[in-house]
């Protein structure tokens, strides 16, 4: 693969990461597949040499920027659904005595998870 070829896949390579962040944004779970699998066979194709990537290093940091920018988008929405899950599931039942006159907290679960919304 001659230097040209490599330095055009990799600007392919940050318009399908700038491409995948805005899928992620919009909940386009359909668009999001389709780039993540074109960027899977860009990747898979991209097998560039040393000599390759001479004079091509604002290229590779501006791809490494790009994927840490998707990487941190994708975690905190990750954390946030972990978060929204942790809270609808909280157990909304009262403290109640039990036969041994001791309180406790039943556990069956949110009401949103058990149905009872």
């Amino acid at each position: 693969m001659s230097r040209a070829e490599t330095k055009l896949k990799l600007e392919t390579l940050i318009e399908l990461l700038r491409q995948e962040r805005e899928m992620a944004k919009a909940l386009d779970m359909q668009g999001l597949q389709e780039v993540v699998a074109a960027k899977e066979a860009l990747l898979s194709e991209l097998q560039p040499q040393p000599e390759d990537i001479v004079g091509l290093e604002d290229l590779l940091k501006q791809i490494d920027y790009e994927n840490r920018r998707n990487a941190f988008l994708l975690w905190t929405g990750l954390n946030w659904v972990r978060d929204l899950m942790g809270f609808f599931g909280k157990a909304t039942m009262p403290q109640v005595y039990g036969g041994t006159g001791k309180s406790r907290t039943l556990s069956q679960g949110g009401q949103l998870l058990s149905g009872k919304v």
